[in-house]
């Protein structure tokens, strides 16, 4: 809606074709104020408005929004230029309850963690999962995931992978199952509230399984990784993967949305699949957990 203090736009030119038209008052100390919140949506929806009010200052809006974001880049990779080794960590954890069905259905506990680290080049990311359920005096799941994952950003785009992953889950049928992986990847889309990662490489994986030899074999991994920033309190990630060999393929979806609480504290409710091609003797080929938990970020 255009107001009177939006027509208020002074026009004045500086010299030497390297100046620019100032804003109206009025119109500076609107757009100053939308970007002194720090909130992308607030400067686009404020910047809008106040070109339509005044398209002749169309073009020094949006370069005061070009040279505002310009700094921030900047300073944001000076900082990661400069980052120690124990700085710049974030992560979360979180604790609920899980439903399975497939080789055990049963209803249990879940904790996870998760801590990622990112440089100008470099991002490394931990994880750590485990479900439990005892039924009666006697465990009825007890699975456990623990992974490694530096990436190395070639550009903004490109990067390299590595993997290091410890699973066990007796009700799939192994008692350990350790891959190791290395490949390339690529983000496909990378919109400030939508992104999503491909990549593929070889790996090599030895599992243990219960009642039969352990066995090891080279496969070939490929994965997809996707966030969806739905709205600035809700957010859906989906983390696939497949581990393709002769003897068994693995292939693992865990689709989970995230609703913010508050600035820390966020419900979530997440729902995993599990599939491999060629289990042992006595086991089913699909397993599903659904997880109902809250999550706390630091």
């Amino acid at each position: 809606m255009r107001t009177a203090s939006f027509l208020l736009a002074g026009t004045a030119l500086l010299a030497a074709g390297t100046a620019h038209a100032e804003l109206a008052p009025q119109l500076r100390s609107m757009l100053d104020a939308a970007i002194a919140s720090g909130n992308d949506a607030d400067i686009d929806t404020i910047a809008k408005y106040l070109k339509q009010a005044s398209p002749a200052d169309a073009a020094e809006i949006d370069r005061t929004i070009g040279d505002h974001r310009a700094q921030i880049a900047a300073a944001k990779e000076e900082k990661l230029r400069h980052l120690g080794l124990l700085e710049g960590w974030k992560g979360e954890g979180q604790i609920g309850a899980t439903q399975s069905s497939g080789n055990a259905t049963t209803v249990g506990l879940t904790a996870g963690l998760a801590l990622t680290r990112e440089s100008l080049r470099w991002r490394f990311s931990l994880r750590a999962l485990a479900d439990y359920q005892r039924n009666n005096g006697q465990t009825s799941r007890n699975q456990m995931l623990f992974a490694f994952e530096p990436n190395y950003r070639f550009n903004e785009r490109l990067f390299a992978y590595g993997l290091a992953q410890y699973e066990r889950d007796r009700f799939a049928g192994f008692t350990s199952r350790t891959t190791l992986s290395g490949g390339l990847g690529y983000r496909v889309i990378a919109q400030p509230n939508f992104t999503v990662d491909v990549k593929a490489g070889p790996a090599w994986r030895k599992t243990s399984y219960i009642g039969e030899p352990a066995a090891s074999d080279l496969t070939g991994l490929a994965a997809l990784n996707a966030r969806w920033a739905i709205s600035r309190t809700l957010t859906l990630t989906e983390d696939a993967n497949a581990l393709y060999s002769r003897d068994n393929t693995n292939l693992n979806s865990l689709t989970s949305l995230s609703a913010k609480l508050s600035n820390a504290l966020s419900a979530r409710v997440s729902y995993q699949i599990t599939n491999n091609s060629n289990p042992p003797a006595g086991f089913k080929k699909t397993d599903t957990v659904t997880r109902f938990t809250m999550v706390y970020g630091f």
